[in-house]
């Protein structure tokens, strides 16, 4: 299934993979939950996942205030709806249609982000050619009788190529702060496992659902290896020890979509930024991963299940970063100045005189014009890596023996964090490389002029949180000239050096001293 080793190997497994499952019906887990074996759709859902299946999450939503939340005078709160349906639905399309464009063959939808109706006019997404083989709907709040007496129902919906009727799940663990959701579940709470002809035993789950410890022990003796949660919570740490129990117990698969719950107060000026999506992978080392992009933004998050590759798809920043460009490309005054003050790209000899102990590594240094000069392109690390953590810093990383030359290897490594198209940007040269001890490279900065950069992906968030781009002006006080920035650029500059990287500040700091020695001088104008 993955080209990664499992954490779980199958023979530490409590369940193991190559044995027949019995259901060992003791304990108390077995008196709280009516579980169901579903083998009505084997035939359907055989192959649901493979090595090449990539599973999304699709966040339409910034805040709660997107949502409303009915109360009564008991403070209950039902239903919990979109308020504006028609522009819900449109985001959804624009999520979907940006999930299935980068391969997603599954979806899932956050917690009580549609209605009734507007699930059903999903279902469509699966009759579409080329759209996802199973798309989860999210929930929704809905009301109808049981034994003659009206029961409300938080309801998770989802559909599958070929199958005229959706799959349904309820939940059975009502919330009951900081929102009190009123629900009322009624009889056993069922637990329904979708079994497949291949082995894979499907599971809908709705948010605190598993939360409940007898509900994860439920599901991991009844071998549930795809769960698709749909959730709305203000944290998903929680989530993280039910998931990685139901990964190590039997090398589940795991999405958990969220909507952003913040339920802070409105005197409380700290952002709240919940975690967007949690996904469990057999192969992850802790084996689940927080999704938790830098903004609010409607975005998709994807797994590809053979790499277990995580990236985000950030609506807003994507579609401008792949908007062409359009226009001649005319390279400014500024390009031209370093063009001519940084040395030429050449490939390093394969056999150097002295030995060398430091490892060869280049970095992008992709600089763009902008109305306050020129601007460069930095990337935020992933909080969780070893090395340089949450950092902002260049594109790159280690030469490989197929790089022709510090160039090569930056743009390689530009390629495969952040998408860049190598075709849209025109080197310039390199700078003198630099000896970072501590890491045991010799980084050279390789220099770069772009028009308009071409993404043609999304950013790598296994490595990448973001990537975002800081003017190149010189601050105040330096004796050097500078642009007049305006207030907000200026506190955005002061404030990104506190999380730079030594080795990225000591290149942008040789850049200014390369471009406004000569622009004092008046020599920009060449």
């Amino acid at each position: 299934m993955t080209a990664l080793t499992a954490t779980s190997p199958p023979w530490r497994l409590a369940n193991r993979l190559d044995e027949t499952r019995h259901v060992r019906l003791a304990g108390e887990w077995a008196t709280q939950f009516q579980v169901i074996f579903d083998y009505s759709l084997a035939r359907e859902l055989s192959g649901i996942l493979g090595p090449d299946t990539i599973v999304a999450t699709c966040h339409p939503n910034r805040t709660l205030a997107e949502f409303h939340f009915p109360a009564d005078a008991s403070g209950r709160t039902f239903p919990i709806r979109p308020k504006d349906e028609d522009k819900q639905h449109q985001e959804i399309d624009r999520l979907v249609h940006a999930a299935v464009a980068n391969g997603a063959s599954i979806v899932v939808l956050p917690e009580l982000c549609v209605t009734e109706s507007l699930a059903a006019r999903l279902q469509s997404w699966t009759c579409r050619t080329g759209g996802p083989r199973m798309l989860v709907a999210g929930s929704y709040h809905h009301d109808d009788e049981h034994d003659g007496s009206p029961r409300r129902r938080n309801t998770a919906t989802a559909y599958l190529r070929g199958v005229p009727a959706p799959l349904t799940q309820d939940k059975h663990s009502p919330a009951d702060r900081p929102v009190n959701e009123d629900i009322q579940p009624q009889g056993w709470p069922q637990l329904r496992v979708h079994v497949s002809d291949d082995g894979w035993h499907l599971v809908l789950a709705i948010c605190r659902d598993l939360l409940n410890p007898h509900a994860v022990h439920a599901l991991a003796e009844s071998g549930a290896n795809l769960l698709l949660v749909p959730a709305m919570s203000d944290t998903l740490v929680a989530f993280g020890g039910p998931v990685a129990n139901l990964v190590g117990s039997g090398q589940a698969f795991v999405a958990v979509a969220n909507n952003p719950a913040d339920f802070s107060e409105p005197t409380d000026l700290t952002v709240h930024r919940p975690a967007r999506a949690l996904f469990g992978h057999p192969g992850f080392g802790q084996l689940t991963r927080l999704m938790q992009p830098a903004n609010s933004a409607p975005g998709v998050g994807l797994l590809r299940v053979q790499t277990g590759q995580l990236q985000w798809l950030d609506s807003d920043a994507d579609a401008d970063r792949t908007r062409p460009s359009h226009g001649p490309s005319v390279r400014p005054p500024w390009a031209d100045t370093l063009a001519r003050l940084t040395g030429h790209d050449r490939p390093e000899p394969n056999c150097q005189p002295n030995p060398v102990t430091l490892n060869q590594a280049a970095v992008l240094v992709l600089l763009t014009d902008s109305p306050h000069g020129p601007s460069v392109l930095l990337t935020e690390r992933a909080s969780d890596l070893t090395n340089y953590p949450g950092q902002l810093v260049f594109p790159g990383g280690a030469a490989e023996p197929g790089d022709h030359g510090p160039a090569a290897t930056a743009l390689r490594e530009a390629r495969e964090e952040t998408a860049l198209d190598p075709g849209s940007v025109h080197v310039l040269g390199v700078l003198p490389a630099i000896a970072l001890f501590e890491s045991g490279f010799l980084l050279t900065p390789v220099i770069a002029w772009s028009a308009g950069p071409v993404f043609t992906g999304t950013v790598n968030i296994a490595e990448v949180s973001r990537i975002t781009t800081i003017p190149l002006y010189q601050r105040k006080g330096t004796g050097q000239q500078r642009q007049d920035p305006t207030q907000e650029e200026e506190t955005a500059v002061e404030r990104e050096p506190s999380t730079m990287g030594a080795g990225t500040s000591a290149i942008l700091d040789m850049l200014r001293g390369m471009l406004w020695g000569p622009m004092s001088a008046g020599t920009t104008g060449h």
